[in-house]
């Protein structure tokens, strides 16, 4: 256990006398059993709070005497503590037995994998004030994520691995692909997150090559834009061109006359 509670009232009616060495011996007495779930020897009593010298010792002792009762193991035991270690350990067992039987109900689904281009048949219900989507297939509303990405938790992450961060609109353009390409695999929700950070990004690996890609072009592609600059030429020489239609010699006009 890493916590207990300690009544104050009811400490001080039954502790109240004591010293202020009496009393830092049963704190940390009670402090190491809690911690440690069993309960000590006289030997490890002084060992786990540390009694050096005479009078420290002599507090441990009379704390064991006036608030344990000795075993016939050598342990000082104290009912109040043991009840409430029992019930802590009788807790976590439930919780852990729950959390079996919902891993086992899971695996026992076996759910066909699903093609990320087949439609998904699932319905879920929508929230009272959910909209439906349009034909223009607005990413999806938070309450239908089948993962919760904290957008907080998402930028530190990426500012540890030396990337910028991004705001909450950018979450939601990815997610729903990020959803889409794992929709048949189920992951616990710190494996998500870590997927999703790198499925950001590899995104802006992308818009980042895309950005600074430059322009090339083939050579059937410059050889089809040259050929078009120099059909350009010819006609606007020929547009500007003079055309002289002047005989280059005179006609001779003779008269024939008749015999």
């Amino acid at each position: 256990m890493h916590y207990y509670k300690r009544n104050i009232g009811d400490y001080a009616k039954k502790a109240g006398r004591l010293s202020m060495l009496e009393h830092g011996a049963y704190t940390l007495l009670m402090d190491a059993i809690y911690d440690r779930e069993v309960f000590p020897t006289l030997e490890d009593a002084l060992d786990w709070t540390w009694a050096r010298d005479e009078a420290e010792i002599a507090a441990v002792k009379f704390v064991l005497t006036k608030f344990f009762e000795l075993q016939n193991d050598g342990r000082y035991v104290q009912k109040r503590i043991q009840d409430e270690l029992d019930s802590y350990k009788a807790k976590a067992e439930t919780n852990a037995r729950i959390a079996k039987d919902r891993e086992a109900k899971r695996k026992s689904k076996h759910e066909p994998s699903r093609n990320v281009h087949e439609a998904c048949e699932e319905k879920h219900e929508p929230s009272p004030n959910h909209k439906p989507l349009t034909i223009n297939q607005e990413p999806l509303t938070n309450n239908q994520y089948k993962y919760t990405f904290d957008l907080n938790t998402v930028n530190t992450k990426l500012k540890m691995a030396g990337r910028h961060e991004v705001d909450q609109k950018y979450i939601d353009q990815l997610q729903s692909q990020f959803e889409l390409y794992y929709a048949d695999q189920h992951m616990v929700a710190n494996k998500a997150l870590v997927k999703f950070v790198q499925w950001i990004m590899r995104n802006q690996d992308s818009d980042k090559q895309n950005t600074a890609k430059p322009q090339i072009q083939t050579s059937q592609q410059r050889t089809a834009s040259e050929m078009d600059r120099w059909k350009q030429g010819i006609q606007e020489a020929l547009s500007d061109e003079v055309i002289d239609v002047t005989p280059k010699k005179p006609f001779v006009i003779q008269e024939v006359g008749n015999a």
